[in-house]
C-alpha cells in the first residue's frame, strides 16, 4: 500500500498543479506508517477530544481569565458528579439516569414485559444443568460425582464418563444435598440448597436484557439501524484424544434468540438461548488480516445451546465484502466501561497482528521512533534558505 501511494502521487505530479498538493494530499504518504504505530484509525480518532475542547470553550465567560474560567468550572463540574455518585439516592438536575448502571444482584435487568412460557422438558433440563455446572459452589460436587462415576465403572473411557456425569449429576446433587441435609442442616449453603432442588416449572421470556452495560434483544427484535442480537463467550473446552483429556479457552459467537429467566425461589438467573456458530467445520476462520469471520448459517452446538447472561459478550456482525457467505466479528466496549490509567497501558502497550493463527508483535515503537529519517526527504532538488532582513 506504502509503494502504491507514492506511484499515485507521481502519476498525479503529471496531471495537477503544484498547488494542488497541498498538506491533506501529502499525508497519504503518512497513513501507512501512521497505522503502524498507532493502530487503526477508530481506536484514536480525534472527535471525542474535539467535543470535549468545545465544552471547555464553553467554560470561558471572561476572555480576559482563560484559564481561571475553565479552572472555576471544571471544578464545579466534579463537584456536582461526586456528590450524585457519592449520594445514590440523591435526584441529580440535568445529569440522566446511567442506563447500564452495575446492579448490586449482577443479574441485570428486563427491558420488556415477561411472558410466562412453558417450554419442553429437554430444554429446561439443558438449562438448569448449565446453570449448575457454572455455579462455583456446586464445583466440589461436580468432582465428587465424577469420583463416584469412576470408582462404579472401572476401565471405562473417559468419553463415557463425562456422558454419564452430564446425564445424571442434576439427579445425584439433589439425592446428595437433601442426603448432607438430613446430617447437618448448617452443612450446606443457601446457594446449594436451591440450585439443587431446581427452579420453577415456568420459565419467563424476555425479548431484551440489560447487563454487562450491554443491552441485548433477541434477533426477531433488532432493528434495521441497530444490531444487539450478537453474542460471543469465552469457554473452556474439554477434548479426549487417546484417553488423554485437555482442556483450552475458545470463544464461540452465536445470535441470542431467546432470554430465559429461571426462578430459583432466592434467585433468579438469566440465561441466553442461542444458535452457535460451528467451530468444527469452518464456521469460524481467521484471514491473514487478522479478522475474526464466522458463517452464521453454518450452525452447531445444538446440544448446549444456553449461556449466563452474566457470561455473554456483545458483538457486531458486518458482512464480509469479499465472501458474503461471512460476517466479520467486532467486539463492542460495555456502556458502562470505567476507563483507568493501568487498563490503558496494559490494552495498548503491546498491539498484536495475527497471522495464520501466530500471535507476533506488529512493530517496535522503538524501532519507529529512532529509525532514519532521512527517506522522508527529497535529494533530486536544491533548497532555498530564507534569512529574515535586516
Amino acid at each position: 500500500m506504502q509503494a502504491e501511494l507514492v506511484v499515485t502521487l507521481c502519476l498525479l505530479e503529471k496531471f495537477f498543479p503544484p498547488s494542488f498538493f497541498d498538506i491533506m494530499i501529502h499525508l497519504t504518504v503518512h497513513l501507512t506508517r501512521e497505522v503502524k504505530l498507532c493502530g487503526p484509525v477508530c481506536s484514536r480518532w480525534m472527535y471525542p477530544f474535539e467535543r470535549c475542547i468545545k465544552v471547555i470553550k464553553g467554560h470561558v465567560r471572561n476572555r480576559n481569565k482563560p484559564e481561571g474560567c475553565i479552572a472555576e468550572e471544571t471544578i464545579a463540574k466534579e463537584t456536582i458528579e461526586f456528590f450524585s455518585e457519592y449520594h445514590k439516592s440523591m435526584e441529580t438536575i440535568g445529569i440522566p439516569p446511567d442506563k447500564h448502571e452495575t446492579y448490586e444482584n449482577e443479574e441485570g435487568k428486563p427491558l420488556s414485559a415477561g411472558k410466562s412460557s412453558e417450554v419442553s422438558a429437554e430444554l429446561f433440563q439443558k438449562a438448569h444443568l448449565y446453570v449448575i455446572q457454572n455455579t462455583d459452589e456446586i464445583v466440589p460436587y461436580i468432582e465428587r460425582h465424577k469420583q463416584v462415576l469412576k470408582t462404579e465403572n472401572p476401565g471405562k473411557r473417559i468419553a463415557f464418563l463425562e456422558n454419564e456425569h452430564s446425564k445424571s449429576f442434576a439427579k445425584w446433587l439433589r439425592e446428595e444435598v437433601e442426603r448432607e441435609l438430613a446430617i447437618d442442616k448448617e452443612s450446606v449453603s443457601e446457594t446449594v440448597r436451591w440450585i439443587s432442588y431446581g427452579p420453577r416449572a415456568t420459565v419467563v421470556k424476555y425479548d431484551a436484557y440489560n447487563i454487562n452495560g450491554y443491552t441485548f434483544r433477541t434477533k426477531c427484535h433488532d432493528g434495521k439501524v441497530y444490531q444487539n442480537s450478537g453474542v460471543s463467550v469465552e469457554a473452556i473446552d474439554l477434548h479426549i484424544s487417546k484417553e488423554v483429556a485437555t482442556t483450552r479457552q475458545a470463544y464461540y459467537y452465536g445470535v441470542l434468540q431467546e432470554i430465559w429467566v429461571l426462578d430459583y425461589r432466592f434467585r433468579q438467573i438469566p440465561l441466553f438461548k442461542c444458535d452457535w456458530v460451528n467451530h468444527k467445520s469452518g464456521g469460524v476462520k481467521r484471514d491473514k488480516l487478522g479478522y475474526t469471520l464466522v458463517d452464521l448459517n453454518n450452525l452447531g452446538h445444538k446440544v448446549d445451546p444456553f449461556v449466563l447472561a452474566s457470561q455473554a459478550l456483545q458483538v457486531f456482525y458486518v458482512k464480509d465484502p469479499v465472501d458474503k457467505k461471512l460476517s466479520i466479528v467486532f467486539k463492542t466496549p460495555p456502556k458502562n466501561y470505567k476507563d483507568t490509567y493501568d487498563e490503558v497501558d496494559e490494552e495498548f502497550s503491546t498491539v498484536i497482528h495475527h497471522r495464520n493463527d501466530n500471535v507476533l508483535p506488529l512493530v517496535d515503537r522503538r524501532d519507529l521512533a529512532n529509525e532514519s529519517r532521512d527517506d522522508y526527504y527529497r535529494k533530486d532538488c536544491g533548497g532555498v534558505v530564507i534569512r529574515k532582513s535586516k
